[in-house]
């Protein structure tokens, strides 16, 4: 028995599937590309997002160590006291502030865990009505200790440069000009 054999034209192929390939290649390449530009992006997200943590935690840690500088047992701040400013400054003044500003105005804090952050704190006094001490006044009975308030502002800045501002108010009692 003879098969019957089955002629194929070659000349009326168009090449369909190949076009259909290089559609489906395209595609791919399109939907490959937009992953490695999200992972990309996803990256630079969780690295300033850690940068500005150690930034916070820096700043924090500055905070901390001036609220210690001042709390009783140790003497108060006065002129002479680096990073002390005698008068009150302007509200949000530390916004128009830049890192020459802080170095030279400022107390760094360099006991930081080892991490490579920068952290400093400015500590203004008094920060309450028109520059005035605030007394208490009993009414009869011995005098009240005088409370002086600080605004402490501290800044802290991480490895990669985000820049991190706190501020704090912290009231000291003194009684007779003595520290107490």
């Amino acid at each position: 028995m003879k098969k019957a054999m089955t002629v194929v034209n070659v000349q009326r192929q168009s090449g369909a599937v190949l076009l259909v390939s290089l559609v489906m290649l395209l595609l791919l390449t399109i939907i490959g590309l937009s992953a490695v530009d999200i992972t990309t992006l996803d990256t630079r997200i969780t690295a300033n997002s850690r940068d500005r943590s150690i930034a916070f935690d820096a700043a924090e840690t500055a905070l901390n160590v001036a609220t210690e500088t001042i709390a009783p047992g140790n003497s108060l701040p006065d002129s002479s006291t680096t990073g002390f400013q005698a008068a009150v400054m302007a509200d949000n003044w530390w916004q128009s502030t830049d890192a020459t500003w802080w170095g030279a105005n400022s107390k760094d804090v360099t006991n930081y865990n080892g991490r490579s952050a920068k952290q400093n704190y400015v500590m203004e006094q008094p920060v309450v009505g028109s520059g005035l001490k605030v007394k208490d006044k009993g009414i009869g009975g011995p005098p009240k200790p005088e409370t002086r308030f600080y605004r402490v502002t501290a800044r802290g800045e991480g490895p990669g440069g985000a820049s991190v501002h706190v501020q704090t108010i912290y009231a000291r009692k003194v009684y007779n000009n003595a520290a107490q």
